[in-house]
């Protein structure tokens, strides 16, 4: 892998922290894993080879959108080395970007009968997963917009306040966001803070919008 690194870096001749480098980083992050998750685990269920991913060429006809919890307005959700965070909110940051996809929402609902939708993150075309459960973090797939993965799909709730929802499994709504010790008791949110999945508990830090990036919340 670092082999890899060092030689596509020396062809694309890329700085250390550029755009490109960091959106390089965060797929071989997200491959790294899902090669050793399959290693171990067994081969997947066959599904079709992904097309090249939105922001290759077919663009997702929606907005992008910022994703933020009531803990802590003025941070967003973003992908820095393969995983979630959150870190503060900057909308030149592609990484801070999302779209918000309903392309199976008419098939797949929630026990609610809420549609479900997928967070592509803009700059790296990795949609979030589901975590390998509770306390777990969420973790990042390659987006393939042929194929039908539920372990990719989430809905909202109902407004449980100030505009506020949980975003939580379609197939589990009793597994939200959760920023990881985001509540004021554990600290608070800070820049890194990791977004695992955790029961409802009624916290600032389990409440989210998600808003089209040119409106204010």
């Amino acid at each position: 892998m670092r082999i890899t690194s060092i030689k596509w870096h020396q062809k694309h001749q890329l700085k250390p922290n550029s755009f490109e480098t960091r959106r390089f980083r965060a797929k071989q992050a997200a491959m790294s894993f899902l090669h050793h998750h399959h290693h171990h685990q067994g081969p997947p269920a066959n599904p079709p080879p992904p097309r090249p991913a939105p922001f290759d060429g077919e663009t997702i006809r929606n907005p992008t959108v910022r994703i933020f919890t009531k803990a802590e307005e003025n941070y967003s959700l973003t992908v820095r080395d393969g995983t979630v965070v959150l870190a503060p909110t900057n909308p030149r940051d592609e990484f801070q970007h999302w779209y918000k996809d309903f392309r199976w929402g008419s098939q797949v609902k929630d026990e609610e009968g809420l549609p479900a939708f997928a967070l592509v993150n803009k700059a790296t075309g990795l949609a979030i997963k589901h975590s390998l459960g509770p306390t777990h973090p969420v973790r990042l797939i390659p987006f393939n917009p042929d194929y039908l993965d539920e372990s990719i799909l989430w809905t909202e709730s109902h407004d449980i306040g100030e505009g506020y929802r949980c975003i939580r499994m379609v197939n589990n709504i009793r597994l939200n966001f959760d920023a990881f010790n985001g509540d004021k008791e554990h600290g608070g949110v800070h820049d890194g803070t990791t977004i695992v999945l955790w029961e409802w508990l009624k916290g600032k830090n389990q409440s989210w919008k998600i808003v089209p990036y040119y409106c204010k919340s």
